[in-house]
């Protein structure tokens, strides 16, 4: 019994000189929550973090230098290459602003609905302005015409006839048109507020965007570590075989576990591709857009909040722009009543008409003056007055649905923080578990009463706390932007 204790604590010795690579993260994978002014979980004691990143693996002196000469673990598999780049990368927050202002497609196009609705109102007011219209006509003769001409006889003549006038006309009385210049107003009141909205929106969509690539980035190099691991450990396994200490099921379960690990590289490399073109639409491009791996989430948060300035719910854009569409639809209620209305018109028109081969000018001058008293058009107006009031139930309605999910949001977006911060102290907890579990693992594995494949397991739980850890954090960040945009007005 003791002859093979001894053996099998000089085979678990051999396996931690072996598994001391597998023991560390890979150094080329992308550091990207290791820049200084991102909000980083605090390193675990044990095992200790060198500066590059990369976890150190449990001591062994005196070991190592009697088994140098056993083969090492050299993993190599084209899976564990991280994803390519993106064609274009985001560098920093004020470019992405830029973009926004000057190429998203619904900003752009809430913008120009504001030109639109201004046109539209100056079409109003012109109605009730005065209009002038100016004419001439040129009549030439073809067919030669006779005429008498005392002295001289029958002439014939191709008469040039010349006509020009000018009309002015004003509405004296027009109730209806001049109410609808205060529609029109307002109308370009509304297309102000909804591209204020849309202008959260977009900037909402936009760091949401910038968050999900810097997390799913950090989710796909997460995988290549478990896949790096389960690669270790399947080669672990066969030289575990081959010393016959092992099992071919052993060896199976391994391969299934690489097989899976596999899968999951495979569906986290194309979120990844989906949320780089997801930011690259919300910018405003065709191509995928990635973000530079010193790009501060911290600072997008605070520029935001530069940017747009926290309110209440009443104070959103939105809710003003569907209470002010209220207003616009109880509005045409009274534009209808006033179809009733009379309407009275002042006209002046002069007309000059002058023959060029004879010296007869003729000039006219006339002033009208012309009142109208709508009487029966087949009930137009009274379904026009039926349907205005059905619009503004209707828009009652809407009020309140905007209402409501405005509030909604608002109390998910503040709870979110909350919810944020008590998962980022799970992960917290979870994670100094792991690092004790790998202390006492190591602690029990220099007694002979673990193996080597339990400390690497342990690794790797621990590596996986860790990165789950930063995740937490980066959901911190995202909490934060999604409750700061609920209830703000972003101004140009």
């Amino acid at each position: 019994m003791r002859r093979r204790s001894v053996a099998s604590s000089l085979l678990a010795t051999s396996l931690l000189v072996l598994t001391a690579p597998a023991l560390a993260q890979p150094a080329s994978a992308p550091t990207i929550g290791a820049q200084p002014d991102r909000a980083q979980p605090p390193a675990a004691k044990p095992p200790q973090a060198d500066p590059t990143g990369t976890f150190a693996a449990p001591s062994s002196t005196g070991v190592s230098q009697e088994l140098s000469g056993l083969r090492p673990l050299n993993i190599d598999d084209p899976d564990l290459k991280s994803v390519p780049p993106a064609t274009r990368v985001l560098s920093n927050w004020r470019d992405a602003v830029t973009l926004v202002e000057a190429r998203s497609p619904d900003l752009v196009i809430a913008i120009q609905e504001i030109a639109r609705a201004e046109g539209l109102a100056r079409q109003a007011l012109a109605q009730a302005l005065p209009a002038i219209n100016a004419s001439g006509t040129i009549n030439q003769s073809l067919i030669p015409g006779t005429s008498f001409v005392p002295g001289v006889g029958l002439v014939e003549q191709r008469l040039t006839q010349l006509n020009t006038g000018i009309s002015i006309s004003q509405p004296l009385l027009a109730p209806r048109v001049w109410y609808g210049v205060g529609t029109a107003k307002l109308q370009t009141e509304i297309a102000r507020m909804t591209a204020e909205d849309q202008r959260r929106v977009t900037f909402a969509t936009v760091a949401t965007g910038v968050v999900n690539v810097v997390t799913a980035e950090r989710v796909s190099e997460i995988n290549r570590v478990g896949l790096r691991g389960s690669l270790e450990l399947l080669e672990l396994t066969r030289r575990r075989a081959d010393l016959g200490t092992g099992t071919k099921l052993d060896v199976v379960r391994a391969e299934q576990d690489v097989a899976a690990a596999r899968s999951q590289i495979v569906s986290a490399d194309e979120s990844l591709r989906k949320t780089r073109e997801a930011l690259g639409l919300a910018l405003g491009f065709k191509d995928a857009y990635g973000v530079e791996p010193n790009l501060s989430l911290n600072d997008v948060e605070s520029s935001l909040r530069t940017l747009c300035s926290p309110g209440d719910i009443g104070s959103r854009p939105d809710v003003r722009a569907a209470r002010a569409q209220l207003d616009l639809t109880a509005r045409s209620v009274t534009d209808a009543k006033l179809a009733f209305a009379p309407t009275a018109t002042l006209s002046s028109n002069t007309t000059v008409s002058h023959v060029v081969q004879s010296e007869f000018t003729n000039t006219q001058w006339s002033i009208q003056a012309l009142l109208t008293i709508p009487l029966w058009d087949g009930g137009a107006r009274y379904g026009m007055l039926k349907s205005a009031r059905a619009q503004v139930e209707q828009q009652k309605e809407r009020l309140g649905v905007v209402e409501r999910a405005a509030a909604v949001e608002l109390t998910q977006a503040s709870r979110g923080i909350e919810v944020a911060e008590q998962s980022r102290r799970v992960a917290t907890a979870a994670r100094d578990l792991a690092a004790e579990t790998t202390r006492l693992t190591r602690v029990a594995f220099e007694a002979g009463t673990a193996t080597s494949f339990e400390l690497v397991q342990t690794q790797q739980q621990l590596r996986q706390r860790e990165l789950e850890l930063a995740l937490q954090e980066f959901e911190v960040v995202r909490a934060k932007i999604s409750s700061l945009l609920a209830s703000a007005n972003c101004q140009h």
